[in-house]
């Protein structure tokens, strides 16, 4: 809920002569986040200068940079921002091309005009990008990128050196910066993903496509959350946010009787889970990349979720919200949703307005597991 005497998000972005009404996704009616920034108006602002038509567009966000040159083409990662880019073109009535989105394993248009980049908060994902970029696009083909300042991540011009080492630092402006580089045709180092993430209590190698969570090591909640996983289960089990996989596998090695589902708004993600579980389940399995439960039919007898608590670099408990209100709304007669959260979160406050019953598992100096289910 909004907090008392926080206005509202400005949802209209007028800027380098474009006017888009733009709004973020899922859509919330309680909204604390804009759907742009200065990163966003920085790159604007260089495309208005050189004429961006044809150009691809990395990372965006929600639309801004996408809708405000409708010729150009966008890739990405991110479930979500497709969803937002392609809301905010029917808000403002802007027809895109059935192709003008692509995944980050898909082709890209051929020879693009120049390309634009919002860092992403996994720089391991932006190092993928830099290093098709670099290996892909001709010699000479303009990039820039940009980021808010208060995200500038330590080793950035030196990650991007490895593949533009051609690169110019620009000025600031908008509490954003901004790099301007040239694709080389020089050969350089690939990147080592996807990388491999060890599980010894399992014996598992799982792989973790470049900006999974947890790129090079399995994170402490899932560790913790593990000793959660039921077993002797039925029906149909949701690991929800799934990431490379690792507690979907796990559901699916203790119930082998059970259907495991892998729900993720990553692309990256699913096909991480993908192919881990053509390596180690031993049940069936699906995929889902979408927003948590949105768009599964059918009712699920065991929902297992860590969620986030960032949107991007904000830090926002209103997704695992979401995600709690969904699996309320599609958990079988005498279904369960075991949660794993960090403490201070205190979950259980907002589990109790979904669930009649919600108890806890373990209470950890860091972690707490919940259970929650109906009366």
């Amino acid at each position: 809920m909004k907090r008392p005497g926080t206005p509202l998000p400005d949802t209209r972005l007028t800027h380098a002569g474009v006017t888009l009404r733009l709004r973020r996704w899922p859509r919330r009616r309680n909204e604390t986040l804009r759907a742009w920034d200065g990163a966003d108006l920085y790159l604007l602002d260089e495309m208005a200068a050189h004429g961006a038509a044809g150009w691809l567009v990395l990372n965006d966000q929600c639309g801004a940079l996408a809708l405000a040159h409708p010729a150009c083409h966008s890739s990405g990662d991110s479930w979500l921002a497709r969803a937002a880019w392609l809301g905010n073109a029917d808000d403002n009535q802007i027809a895109v091309a059935s192709d003008a989105w692509r995944w980050p394993d898909s082709a890209w248009p051929v020879a693009p005009e120049g390309v634009v980049v919002r860092v992403p908060k996994q720089l391991a994902l932006l190092e993928y990008q830099l290093w098709r970029i670099a290996t892909e696009l001709p010699a000479g083909t303009p990039v820039w990128l940009a980021w808010m300042d208060k995200h500038l991540p330590g080793n950035l011009l030196a990650l991007v050196r490895r593949y533009l080492p051609e690169l110019q630092l620009l000025r600031g402006r908008y509490k954003a910066h901004g790099l301007q580089a040239a694709v080389t045709g020089e050969a350089v180092p690939a990147p080592l993903y996807p990388s491999r993430v060890e599980v010894p209590e399992m014996g598992w190698t799982l792989l973790a496509h470049a900006g999974v969570f947890a790129q090079s090591q399995l994170d402490i909640g899932a560790r913790r959350f593990m000793q959660h996983v039921p077993a002797g289960r039925t029906g149909r089990i949701v690991d929800l946010g799934c990431g490379n996989g690792v507690i979907g596998l796990l559901a699916a090695q203790r119930n082998p009787a059970a259907e495991v589902i892998f729900c993720d708004e990553s692309w990256q993600a699913i096909q991480s889970a993908r192919e881990n579980a053509a390596r180690y389940a031993r049940s069936a399995v699906a995929f889902h990349l979408g927003n948590g439960l949105d768009g599964l039919a059918g009712e699920f007898d065991l929902v297992l979720l860590n969620p986030p608590f960032h949107r991007g670099h904000a830090v926002d408990d209103g997704v695992a919200k979401v995600l709690f209100k969904q699996a309320a709304g599609k958990l079988a007669p005498g279904g369960e949703l075991r949660v794993i959260g960090n403490r201070h979160l205190r979950y259980e406050v907002p589990l109790r307005r979904y669930f009649g019953a919600v108890s806890v598992l373990e209470q950890g100096p860091k972690f707490t597991v919940l259970s929650a289910r109906h009366r």
